[in-house]
């Protein structure tokens, strides 16, 4: 049986089990008004629609079960979110390296190089490179992965009118254009949900999210141009511009991991009180 949660006209949340909302539904213990959402319904719909082949009965005296808090999770989100903290923590430890690899690359470079040294530093940049592509798809699967389950847990907390479903949070990184603003007014939404979901259109933004859309827009922009200068590097001025170019996206790489840290940490931390003590 699936999970169902319910919200009712003056705020409140719980959740169920179908077969004991249905229990509920027909000993007429549910008030009028009441609204329901399950993991796949893009926005909260009238529980009457749920049950339409009953009678709905009139409220008793007797009222519905009462829980600890108001809001629970769709997903438990904990242990992705610790994964995806890890995740960004090697992705700025990768960086650094990059930083110290490609600095030692410009000095091989600026004095006369031995064939051995060159193959040294050849086997040193292909390990790297590698290992920097491995933890990039890693910690970006985990990071939208993160995402899908901020938006379906921001819906089971009651919010209305929320814009973005949780597939598209995501496949707007993938819409040219489109993903120049698209996932980051996804991320502000979550946000904004996650700090008063009842009131959420009402909350402001915050300037952590500006800068991290903003290194994560120049961080895209100097890997494409990183890329295309490393396939032009035939001589040993345009590899020093390559090289040079990837120290400069490394360096921006860092402050986006750490900004990306305190994002995640801070919608997670907020979403978690919520279920905590229903406070947001």
């Amino acid at each position: 049986m699936s999970t169902i949660y319910l919200t009712s006209p003056s705020g409140s949340q719980s959740q169920h089990e179908e077969s004991q909302l249905r229990t509920m539904w027909e000993q007429g213990l549910l008030q009028e008004g009441i609204k329901y959402w399950k993991e796949g319904m893009p926005e909260w719909r009238p529980l009457s629609e749920l049950f339409q082949s009953r009678v709905h009965h009139q409220p008793s005296s007797v009222p519905p079960p009462i829980r600890s808090s108001l809001y629970a999770y769709a997903k438990d989100p904990r242990p992705l979110t610790s994964f995806l903290i890890v995740m960004l923590w090697i992705s700025l430890g990768m960086e650094v390296i990059s930083i110290l690899i490609d600095f030692a690359q410009l000095s091989l470079l600026d004095r006369s190089y031995t064939q051995a040294k060159v193959a040294a530093n050849d086997a040193r940049q292909g390990i790297i490179g590698l290992g920097s592509l491995g933890v990039f798809i890693m910690t970006g699967i985990a990071f939208l992965k993160w995402i899908y389950r901020a938006n379906v847990n921001s819906r089971g907390f009651g919010a209305q009118d929320m814009k973005f479903t949780p597939g598209w949070s995501i496949g707007y990184y993938f819409i040219p254009f489109l993903n120049l603003v698209r996932p980051y007014r996804a991320m502000k939404e979550i946000w904004q949900v996650s700090h008063n979901p009842a009131a959420w259109k009402s909350q402001n933004g915050s300037a952590l999210l500006g800068w991290w859309w903003a290194l994560w827009l120049i961080s895209g922009f100097l890997g494409q141009m990183v890329f295309r200068m490393s396939m032009r590097a035939d001589t040993i001025d345009t590899l020093k511009a390559s090289t040079g170019a990837s120290i400069l996206s490394s360096i921006v790489e860092i402050p986006l991991c750490i900004v990306a840290l305190q994002l995640v940490k801070s919608i997670a931390a907020k979403q978690e009180q919520l279920v905590t003590n229903g406070s947001s």
